[in-house]
């Protein structure tokens, strides 16, 4: 069997990586992977911290990790059909669908209740075919890291499409909210505005294709999105942050008829404030996001033209995978990926 390195939720609030993780073996209906990269997610962080996704710590701990590409090295029995073969290289949507739960048979494989759940922050990984999705063979595995986030975001721009010549503000532009700035400058939208408080992102989104960006620390993020808009407000606006304070100021910012998207996982205890006549006189809409893994073919293809390079930051082997999530929370980077083999 043989054993790997892995990163593991091991106890409270506690991230670790274990060198003596036993390698997963090939059961009937998998596959398995030999990750290549794996991206960090702050989903994966609050999971831990707050119990975001109503995550639990399981006894003996928890494999973790859901962003990641690799190559098919092994395909166990009854996998003949899914059009995988041994050396394709793969990407994973995090939840393997079983396709006859009601939630499946109602076309919402995103919320099966039976899904087998891949681990990528480990050197391997045993999924079934339907949480794996072929990539060009002549595919940067590190670039192709980043679709499942992408998934997210094309996801977002579905819910709240932008029609052209739309104002848009991103509140946030770190790992995912890179991803999701360069999904509105392909949209056609006018006057992107970046709000983040690290000045590296801020330069990062300018260098992207963002108009203007504030610094939410020291200006007044309203006043300034305001007068970036004559006083109309952004027609819409996507929170990435998951800060709650970032939460209250979209709505004051919304234009009339928009649209702010609460895009982030926000800590599950947190309750926000909300004038539900301002909004009515606002004719306003709030959405949030979740996933599907019927879009994952779309990033797939999206991924060649994307500004891989500025979403991107760092890359860290898997056996420094603590001083990666160490300087992931100091948030200085967009994305940061592990080199997992």
């Amino acid at each position: 069997m043989g054993t790997m390195k892995a990163i593991w939720w091991t106890g409270p609030d506690k991230l670790e990586l274990l060198n003596d993780v036993p390698v997963p073996e090939v059961q009937p209906g998998t596959v398995k992977i030999k990750i290549a990269y794996a991206a960090l997610c702050a989903t994966d962080m609050h999971m831990v911290s707050m119990g975001v996704m109503n995550a639990r710590l399981t006894e003996g701990g928890r494999p973790m990790g859901h962003e990641g590409s690799g190559e098919i090295i092994e395909m166990g029995p009854g996998t003949e059909r899914s059009g995988l073969k041994v050396g394709d290289k793969v990407v994973m949507f995090p939840g393997a669908s079983c396709g006859y739960c009601e939630n499946c048979k109602r076309g919402l494989h995103q919320y099966c209740m039976n899904a087998g759940r891949s681990s990528t922050f480990a050197q391997y990984s045993v999924l079934a075919p339907s949480g794996v999705y072929k990539i060009p063979d002549s595919a940067d595995l590190m670039k192709y890291a980043i679709v499942e986030p992408t998934v997210c975001t094309i996801r977002a721009m579905d819910l709240s499409p932008i029609r052209h010549g739309q104002s848009v503000l991103v509140s946030g532009v770190g790992a995912i909210g890179s991803i999701l700035l360069d999904m509105v400058i392909h949209s056609g939208a006018a006057r992107i505005t970046v709000s983040d408080p690290v000045p590296q992102k801020r330069e990062n989104a300018l260098a992207m294709g963002a108009q203007f960006v504030i610094d939410p620390l020291n200006e007044d993020l309203v006043a300034r999105g305001k007068e970036i808009t004559d006083g109309r407000g952004y027609d819409h606006i996507f929170e990435v942050s998951g800060v709650p304070a970032a939460a209250p100021p979209c709505l004051s910012l919304l234009a009339q008829c928009g649209t702010v998207t609460y895009f982030a996982v926000f800590p599950p205890t947190y309750e926000m404030p909300l004038n539900l006549h301002d909004l009515y006189m606002k004719e306003g809409r709030i959405q949030t996001v979740f996933t599907s893994p019927h879009i994952t073919n779309r990033a797939i293809d999206l991924i060649p033209r994307m500004q891989t390079d500025k979403i991107i930051g760092k890359v860290y082997d898997l056996a420094d995978g603590m001083e990666a999530i160490e300087m992931f929370h100091k948030s200085i980077y967009p994305k940061i990926l592990l080199k997992c083999n």
